[in-house]
């Protein structure tokens, strides 16, 4: 028996048309073509499929019979073409993933945890790095793509923002200032600040830490140090024991509250933004599928 996959296309088609002219311009073949091929059809079955009438064609009890199996069998063909494709275009392998300092929200759990949800056969390797590392360990390539703060200042490194977010005041528990409802620079000149040690990573040493001190100052003014730290940890123990002030991003008061500070909001600041970052050229699939499912989540 010699029953071709056009054989069982063009059956279903009549069939289903309950008609040669119509399933002949379905299947796109002149309906001489078809009627050829439903007789070798036929012919190879060993039983008449289908009733030729004025009206068109109607299925015979062994037609009504064969419909099923043909159908099932183009359905599996369909499927295990689909499942092929799928698994030609599959994104594997690992992923190393750097989270900056001060990332920690619900938008970077999600991320996470929809990417793992996506790419089930990616292995992800999380690493968190501390504040004297703004590249998150893109420079160094112990990161493939990074969750981090800006500005990341060293070529080669690209950034697509995923959230933005206002800036907070956080002040020692008990501070004059503690009771506002809101500060501006203006308000807060000449108190020393806790701001992040200079960076080791490769990056423009004093960049990361003037985003957070708002150096230079519209007012002029010219920021104190009062203590410098590594980790976030390190920064609000400063803050608690009264060494100086700082900013932090908005979300940062629900992940880092803890006795001992308080958050005021800002006010006259420009917001502060989340990233997703990769080194410019790398064209892995796992390093873009994850770059265009944060932007994806930023939109």
């Amino acid at each position: 028996m010699n029953i071709e996959l056009r054989h069982l296309r063009y059956f279903v088609a009549v069939a289903e048309e309950a008609s040669f002219t119509a399933a002949a311009h379905r299947v796109h073949v002149a309906q001489q073509v078809l009627s050829t091929q439903i007789r070798q059809l036929e012919d190879a079955v060993g039983a008449r499929l289908l009733d030729r009438t004025n009206k068109g064609a109607a299925l015979t009890p062994a037609g009504t019979a064969f419909l099923t199996a043909a159908r099932e069998t183009l359905a599996g063909l369909d499927r295990g073409v689909t499942a092929a494709r799928n698994a030609a275009h599959a994104v594997a392998g690992t992923l190393s993933v750097g989270l900056g300092s001060g990332c920690e929200n619900e938008t970077r759990t999600r991320l996470l945890s929809d990417f793992e949800r996506t790419y089930p056969d990616v292995k992800v390797g999380l690493q968190i790095f501390d504040m004297t590392q703004p590249s998150a360990g893109l420079l160094d390539h112990s990161s493939d793509v990074a969750l981090l703060r800006p500005p990341v200042a060293a070529p080669g490194v690209e950034l697509a923002v995923v959230r933005s977010e206002p800036r907070m005041f956080v002040l020692p528990a008990g501070h004059p200032l503690a009771a506002r409802g809101e500060l501006r620079l203006a308000d807060v000149a000449g108190l020393p600040f806790v701001t992040a040690e200079l960076a080791t990573d490769g990056c423009e040493p004093r960049a990361w830490q003037d985003e957070w001190l708002i150096k230079p100052r519209p007012g002029g003014d010219v920021p104190i140090i009062g203590a410098t730290a590594r980790t976030v940890d390190e920064w609000c123990e400063h803050v608690a024991a009264g060494h100086g002030i700082g900013l932090c991003p908005a979300s940062a008061a629900r992940f880092h509250g803890r006795p001992g500070v308080c958050f005021v909001p800002s006010a006259g600041l420009p917001p502060i933004t989340m990233c997703v970052a990769w080194r410019a050229g790398d064209t892995r699939p796992a390093v873009q599928h994850f770059v265009s499912l944060a932007a994806e989540s930023a939109r």
